[in-house]
């Protein structure tokens, strides 16, 4: 019987930050998050690499987070107004999913863990990460954008990293990988670059021993 992760459809309160509160996020707000990630991309990446979306591209991140909802965990800073600030989603692996870099990328998963001889139970992707630095900057708070990230990275690899034996792969843009290097977090490239969303992409891992590893280096507070 498949593991359902998810079944919440309102957002549950996670933390309060001074002006603004983190949440996992519930199928009633699935589309606000998706149309979220969807803006901020279409932002970042047509200002850096010119890239310029499409309305499919809107239309199929909103059918993939709602057909991934009961295998994903999903979480989102939103602001005094319960506008979304950071996103973040975490999907265990399943039969009828197939991540990006296994079609985009051609990444044979069971192949590389072969290949690494790693004992794996779960497969997890990292995805969806998303900052409104510019919002951020209009509330009254002592968070920075790099602080919104390594807490919703903090809190979606502490899911993934609840079995020792799982497995994280994502894609990265050059630029979050170089930014996760300076948080300690050293995910291994496992193909060829590639451009996605008009930005240069590797393919990476994370085994669970490192992710908690990770987790147990930072002495932080999550909130």
């Amino acid at each position: 019987m498949e593991r359902i992760i998810n079944l919440q459809e309102k957002d549950s309160l996670i933390a309060v930050i001074d002006t603004i509160q983190l949440y996992q996020i519930g199928s009633e707000n699935l589309k606000e998050f998706s149309q979220f990630v969807y803006k901020m991309y279409a932002h970042h990446y047509k200002k850096k690499y010119k890239w310029i979306p499409r309305e499919e591209d809107l239309i199929s991140m909103e059918k993939s987070d709602r057909e991934q909802f009961n295998s994903s965990v999903y979480f989102g800073y939103k602001s005094r107004e319960n506008l979304l600030i950071g996103t973040i989603k975490a999907t265990l692996k399943k039969e009828n999913i197939i991540f990006p870099i296994e079609y985009e990328f051609g990444i044979d998963i069971k192949q590389i863990i072969k290949e690494k001889e790693l004992e794996i139970e779960e497969v997890w992707h990292l995805g969806r990460l998303a900052i409104d630095s510019e919002r951020l900057k209009k509330e009254n708070t002592t968070l920075t954008s790099r602080e919104i990230l390594k807490n919703l990275l903090l809190h979606s690899l502490r899911v993934i990293g609840e079995n020792d034996k799982s497995l994280m792969i994502a894609e990265s843009d050059v630029l979050i990988h170089e930014i996760f290097k300076e948080l300690g977090l050293e995910m291994k490239i496992i193909g060829a670059q590639k451009e996605c969303l008009g930005s240069p992409t590797y393919p990476v891992m994370l085994t669970g021993i490192e992710i908690n590893n990770w987790l147990a280096k930072q002495m932080e507070l999550i909130y």
